[in-house]
């Protein structure tokens, strides 16, 4: 609880127990934001707001109506005030933790996942991001990626009150385009990769690129900037804006931390690691070359955060894979199946490329869809990386939102000839046709849903087990009733 003039500039004196920016949540005591926001405009709802008990109402557009015992308060920036405020409200706890942000159009989890998982070895861990807020030993479903100012402080004060000391949230372009992260402070800010992704909302790469560069001026002068040098354009285009120290780690170009001679499997990858000039020999249980890229994010961020080479090398080993990214599933017959989220069609390009490079003597299984409503570009994508990298190609449901599911696989099978191709509308169906027909040798590859336990539909989420229980389902049920004798 804070009052009034702790938190606005004004000679009223009056507790506030809360604030909210969405008025479907106002209670007695309370502030309410007026966001103006890409579909609703909180000035619409300042009466719903009051009625439910709201002291003060901060806006920046003209009101026809001021009710007595109302505080108002006219701003030039709604949401600019909500962050500021927020902070304060919160007792800007960010400041009492040390914050890490990781951005970049893929990687984010993993590579923030990865971090909480190496650093929680030494001390209490918090993880805010795509898969869950986790903290404390309390597991939470996050809204988005980056959630929403006030949500967001909340629980970054929930953590401070558990003794968190450090905590890795993903940070989207979206959630820096909305100013969701506007009010926090970052020590260390991390940068992945970036792909063309959501033009439809940044409009141009270099609008997509700015917003991600917002990251870096969140950092302060002693705080550090983790950058990837194989993204060049990216590098080019912020390093003369960035202001803290910056480590930099690639495969391909010259970098502070380097991984060479790298030898890909299907169940874990090895490369020398070269920090300081000299090379040390890793394992690690990842699967891919670009979650080797994602091993060097980790490793930089340590260095940051001045922990001993030898202390960070062997601190690599508590690292584990992290569920729905390129994950292998465990089971103990002769073929391989890997669950990934791969959300973008460089991500489906990336993981045909590992498929194809491990691959021996078996064949490339794919099913994946394409989301309702987004990004129609894609399908063509994946479409003709499925026709140049696969063998047999099942098209099935994922997150079809208000769009016919048929109709968004005849999109993408208009781009795949060379590999057998159906369409099984029925994701679980789909999942447990390409287990039935797998052979000696062969690798599944599931995409497009990684973690996600439900499916978006045109009436909501729905639920959903998840790929990676009805794969396993359907393993035990189709080979454990004798079938392995067959391949």
């Amino acid at each position: 609880m804070k009052r009034i003039n702790e938190l606005f500039d004004v000679k009223e004196d009056f507790k506030v127990v809360s604030i909210h920016s969405d008025s479907r949540y106002v209670a007695k005591d309370s502030v309410f934001f007026c966001v103006d926001g890409l579909s609703v405009d909180g000035h619409k709802y300042i009466e719903d707001a009051v009625f439910q008990g709201a002291k003060c109402i901060v806006y920046s557009k003209p009101l026809t109506y001021k009710h007595n015992k109302v505080l108002y308060i006219k701003v030039d920036n709604v949401l600019d005030e909500l962050n500021r405020v927020a902070d304060l409200f919160y007792d800007q706890p960010s400041y009492k933790m040390t914050m890490m942000g990781v951005t970049g159009s893929s990687g984010k989890t993993v590579v923030a996942l990865m971090i909480k998982e190496v650093l929680s070895h030494y001390l209490k861990m918090g993880y805010i991001g795509t898969n869950s807020i986790e903290y404390a030993g309390i597991v939470e479903q996050s809204p988005y990626t980056t959630p929403e100012t006030i949500f967001l402080q909340r629980h970054l004060n929930e953590m401070v009150r558990r003794q968190v000391k450090g905590v890795t949230l993903e940070v989207s372009s979206h959630g820096l385009a909305l100013k969701r992260v506007d009010g926090l402070h970052f020590d260390i800010a991390i940068f992945t990769n970036v792909y063309e992704e959501h033009l439809d909302f940044h409009g141009t790469m270099e609008h997509l690129m700015a917003s991600k560069a917002k990251l870096f001026s969140l950092v302060d002068e002693k705080g550090y900037a983790i950058l990837n040098n194989d993204e060049v354009k990216f590098c080019h285009f912020i390093k003369d804006s960035v202001r803290c120290h910056i480590l930099t780690y690639g495969i391909d170009h010259q970098a502070n931390i380097m991984a060479k001679n790298i030898q890909l499997f299907i169940d874990h990858s090895e490369f020398d690691l070269q920090i300081n000039n000299e090379l040390r020999h890793m394992s690690v249980p990842v699967l891919g070359r670009f979650n080797i890229s994602n091993i060097l994010a980790v490793i930089a961020s340590l260095i940051a955060l001045e922990m001993p080479i030898d202390q960070v090398l062997a601190s690599i080993g508590f690292i584990q894979n992290v569920d729905g990214r390129m994950e292998l599933l465990k089971h103990p017959y002769p073929f391989h199946v890997i669950i990934d989220y791969c959300q973008h069609a460089k991500s489906f390009e990336k993981v045909f490329e590992f498929a194809k490079s491990v691959q021996k003597n078996g064949r490339i299984i794919a099913v994946f869809g394409a989301p309702g409503k987004k990004n129609y570009k894609k399908r063509e994508k994946i479409g003709k990386l499925a026709n140049e990298y696969c063998d047999q190609v099942i098209l099935t449901a994922e997150d079809n939102r208000d769009e016919d599911i048929y109709d968004i696989c005849l999109d993408i099978q208009e781009y795949i000839e060379k590999p057998i191709h159906v369409i099984i509308e029925d994701r679980r169906i789909a999942i447990e046709q390409a287990i039935e027909i797998a052979n000696e040798g062969d690798i599944i590859l599931i995409l497009g849903k990684g973690h996600e336990q439900y499916m978006a539909s045109a009436v909501g989420n729905q639920p959903y087990p998840g790929d990676k229980y009805i794969a396993l389902k359907a393993i035990k049920e189709i080979f454990g009733r004798g079938k392995e004798n067959e391949i």
